[in-house]
């Protein structure tokens, strides 16, 4: 009975000494995580393959973002010439409406569009593991409302 007892009293002697220990270590174990996560961070983030990924998509996408600002200017002079040669709009035929509600309806989803690259370009352009390659020959920040209007 006596070995019993004896060994739940260790079971039990050990089990609060452990608990303290933990208790003790905790604020170690916090350092200790915090220190993996930001070497973990700069492999992930410095790294030839990430490098080279942003690089390349900073430079794609701002590319991309010319284009598409070519696009819209295509359309905005195809509607206005639409407009300029179909004559007074009250005129227009149903066949002449509907040609300048699917124009409109191209501009407007070019400039969306447009818009939606921008945004992204911006959301990239902000993240600190991620601006670091764009090298200072592109743009920081693009201004939607200017960069679409003219």
């Amino acid at each position: 009975m006596k070995a019993f007892l004896y060994f739940w009293l260790v079971v039990i002697t050990i089990g609060i000494i452990s608990f303290g220990l933990k208790l003790i270590l905790f604020p170690v174990h916090v350092a200790s995580n915090e220190l993996q996560t930001a070497y973990d961070t700069i492999d992930k983030t410095i790294n030839a393959d990430n490098a080279i990924y942003n690089y390349e998509w900073f430079k794609q996408q701002k590319e991309d973002i010319d284009a598409t600002k070519l696009k819209l200017d295509n359309a905005e002079t195809s509607k206005q010439a639409f407009t300029d040669s179909a004559g007074e709009r009250s005129a227009w035929t149903f066949e002449d409406k509907e040609e300048s509600a699917r124009l409109n309806a191209v501009v407007l989803g070019i400039q969306n569009h447009l818009q939606d690259m921008i945004a992204q370009y911006n959301a990239r352009a902000k993240m600190a593991n991620r601006n670091i390659f764009q090298n200072n020959i592109l743009p920081d920040y693009l201004d939607a409302l200017t960069f679409i209007r003219k």
